[in-house]
């Protein structure tokens, strides 16, 4: 998705098998505590469908997602082919699943419960 190229028909949303997308109705950036946001990472605008890209501006620098920092340990980010990552013992340790992963899509997020 190109945020910046979004004319907010929201058929993205229609067709996302995973209702994993949302419209911002209202605009999100009153709602930051920082009233000047950071040209680092971008924040989405009024008007535009938006999704979660597991901060990919963060990762690109090696940061990790902001949910993740945010969680104090409750959400878990790292390599599913690493068989050493903390998610790898995680998903070992714990039951968990994914949602509709008979669509083919391989999704990548797990729940564990």
């Amino acid at each position: 998705m190109d945020y910046h190229r979004c004319i907010g028909c929201r058929f993205c949303m229609a067709g996302c098998p995973y209702g994993a997308r949302s419209f911002n109705f209202v605009d999100p950036r009153k709602y930051l505590s920082d009233p000047v946001p950071n040209p680092t990472f971008p924040t989405r605008m009024i008007g535009v469908v938006e999704k979660c890209t597991f901060c990919a501006e963060r990762l690109a620098v090696g940061k990790m997602p902001a949910c993740v920092e945010a969680s104090g340990g409750r959400i878990l980010f790292g390599d599913l082919d690493d068989p050493s990552s903390s998610v790898r013992k995680a998903l070992a340790d714990n039951f968990s699943i994914r949602r509709k992963p008979n669509l083919g899509t391989q999704p990548g997020v797990y729940y564990l419960i």
